[in-house]
């Protein structure tokens, strides 16, 4: 696969669209559109739930995370409902959970197994409003990108010894401490790590910084026993070039956090939005 332009590696990644970028469903077509009749009740303005998906890659066969998130009405940012939210999916009612520790979008994560590829309807419904959006399952011999239970891409990443050519190896200010050891390096000593791909200068979902900076509030119970690696989108501030270790991750979106066992095989995988509770909880469950 070609690296994405910068237009289009955007597009996958930008905020409240919340696309999933990596593979298509059966056919790869879109599911119908739904109409609604102007004059049913439930469709007046203000009856109706801005639902969409939070989480960018949902692959058929595996436990997946999905996370869910309310905009508002004229859809230009995010919404905090209470926790009283049903959602349903096919017909059947889901446990979800809400998220706001330090994340200016939240978020319901639910976790759920699909069998086969192709599109899912989940609704919602809270108080007397309603709402539904489209979960992309693809199959997984289309996502590039590595993925629960498959071992983590070795390559190379930069460190504050060698940025490998990218320059800043961190957009955050100031700079994070997570660029002090390689990916390829950190996988050839067989501990529990996590790699988070993000940039918080330049991230068009504005929630690259707010990730990272979730990640090294929960970094300090855990850093003498699971290494912590941050790696730049871009190879410069400027530019749109994809940083070496980004193509060669097969990363089309971000932000994205890998939490990997000894193996080198991927435990999890939190994309876009996650908080405090859930990082701290995905490590707990990492070093189990």
């Amino acid at each position: 696969m070609s690296p994405l332009n910068r237009r289009e590696f955007l597009i996958a990644s930008a905020g409240f669209a919340l696309l999933a970028a990596c593979g298509s469903g059966d056919d790869g077509a879109a599911p119908p559109v739904k109409v609604d009749n102007p004059d049913d009740e439930v469709n007046k303005p203000g009856s109706r739930l801005n639902l969409v998906v939070a989480s960018y890659i949902h692959v058929a066969g595996i436990d997946e995370r999905v996370t869910l998130a309310f905009l508002n009405d004229n859809a230009s940012g995010p919404i905090t409902p209470d926790d009283s939210v049903r959602f349903t999916i096919d017909g059947q009612e889901v446990p979800a959970e809400l998220h706001t520790d330090g994340i200016p979008l939240p978020y319901f994560l639910l976790r759920r197994r699909f069998e086969r590829p192709g599109f899912v309807t989940v609704q919602a419904t809270m108080g007397d409003k309603q709402g539904e959006t489209t979960v992309e399952v693809v199959d997984p011999a289309k996502a590039e990108v590595a993925l629960i239970g498959r071992p983590m891409i070795s390559t190379p990443t930069p460190t504050v010894a060698d940025s490998r050519g990218v320059e800043p190896i961190c957009t955050r200010e100031p700079l994070c401490p997570l660029h002090e050891i390689s990916l390829d390096t950190a996988l050839a000593q067989k501990r529990p790590l996590t790699v988070l791909f993000a940039t918080p200068a330049r991230c068009q979902s504005q929630l690259c910084g707010p990730v990272l900076d979730n990640l090294l509030t929960v970094r300090e119970g855990f850093a003498d026993k699971v290494d912590f690696i941050h790696v730049e989108i871009f190879a410069t501030r400027t530019g749109n070039e994809l940083a070496p270790a980004v193509q060669a991750s097969k990363i089309q979106s971000e932000p994205f956090l890998f939490l990997v066992g000894a193996d080198g095989i991927v435990r999890e995988r939190l994309d876009n939005a996650y908080d405090r509770t859930e990082a701290r909880s995905a490590l707990e469950r990492l070093l189990a």
